[in-house]
């Protein structure tokens, strides 16, 4: 079968070669605009594939240049531009796509990040046929994949990685059969996500300490790292650990309520505590915690208004002032 391959990153690499060692005949690489894998690249030129990248997609003249290479298949792992009528019909066989969730659930964009942020404990690897919807296409293959309680990011995208080009192995065979699965997604229960983005990492610690701990483990390493204050100094928090059993009860969110040697900071939350295992200042090297008890992390909104308050009431005196001198003279 001739497949015409859209992709990035490290599952569309693992995917493309399996294609290739299974003797598919290859029509192409389509690159994203920006590519994140350079192995992609690399991959696709060992392969001898014809290397493009458009910048639109959905372009008559991308469409001409698809139409010339004449794919039985097009194939997507984790492409980033909306497809449109045209090119979706520009295979007999269609246009497929791998997704990193369990559809109609968690449609859209940093999927293993938001059901870590909601601790989940399985997450999806889902091939489907691609409409002129945003992952809504009928279903051809999904497998569960576990998630358990301390699992990260890094450790949840391992097993997306592993376990895809299997189930794109199977979906594409399905295809080739003449007579694939189709199970109509159910839309009216499914939800949409949306791209994280500079801002989605701090941590508001009147959260619960279930929240707190889900959001750090959902976006360290190879994330970007959930972020606190620390006076005027921002901190990375890699790494923490959270049991339900531990005690509930009301104080300061954001302070440190104890400390462990060798492990790190207790902070208080909203209804109970956080162990911080690893942080990282601006600058600095990532390393376990060892602020006193007391400490207190985060932004207090009432002590920045006040501070706001103070400097516009100084503002006010030195306007006061300059417009009496100028005045005056």
């Amino acid at each position: 079968m001739r497949i015409l391959f859209f992709g990035d990153g490290p599952w569309a690499t693992n995917s493309l070669r399996r294609l290739s060692q299974a003797g598919h005949d290859l029509a192409g690489l389509v690159l994203r605009t920006t590519p994140s894998d350079p192995a992609l690249v690399e991959l696709g030129r060992e392969l001898g594939l014809a290397i493009l990248q458009p910048r639109q997609v959905n372009a008559q003249e991308f469409l001409a240049t698809v139409q010339d290479l004449a794919p039985d298949l097009n194939l997507s792992v984790s492409y980033d531009q909306i497809l449109r009528a045209p090119i979706l019909a520009s295979a007999p066989l269609g246009f497929i796509n791998l997704h990193a969730g369990m559809l109609p659930f968690y449609r859209g964009r940093n999927i293993i990040n938001w059901a870590l942020i909601n601790g989940e404990n399985e997450i999806g690897v889902t091939a489907h046929f691609v409409d002129e919807g945003l992952d809504t296409g009928d279903i051809i293959v999904q497998r569960a994949l576990p998630v358990y309680w301390s699992d990260t990011y890094r450790e949840v995208l391992d097993k997306v990685v592993d376990a895809l080009p299997g189930v794109m192995m199977e979906a594409v065979e399905l295809v080739a059969s003449g007579s694939p699965p189709r199970r109509v997604q159910s839309h009216l229960m499914g939800s949409y996500c949306t791209q994280r983005i500079p801002g989605d990492e701090w941590i508001d610690w009147s959260d619960t300490s279930r929240n707190i701990y889900n959001k750090i483990r959902a976006i360290t390493r190879p994330g970007p790292g959930a972020r606190t204050q620390l006076g005027q100094e921002e901190v990375i928090l890699w790494r923490a650990s959270y049991d339900p059993a531990w005690t509930r009860y009301l104080g300061i969110p954001g302070q440190v309520v104890g400390r462990l040697a060798g492990q790190g900071v207790v902070v208080k939350t909203g209804d109970s505590v956080v162990l911080l295992a690893e942080v990282q200042t601006a600058g600095g090297e990532a390393m376990i915690p060892t602020w006193p008890v007391g400490t207190r992390l985060g932004l207090d909104p009432w002590r920045r208004l006040r501070e706001l308050e103070d400097r516009l009431t100084r503002l006010e005196a030195l306007a006061g002032d300059r417009a009496w001198i100028e005045g005056d003279s």
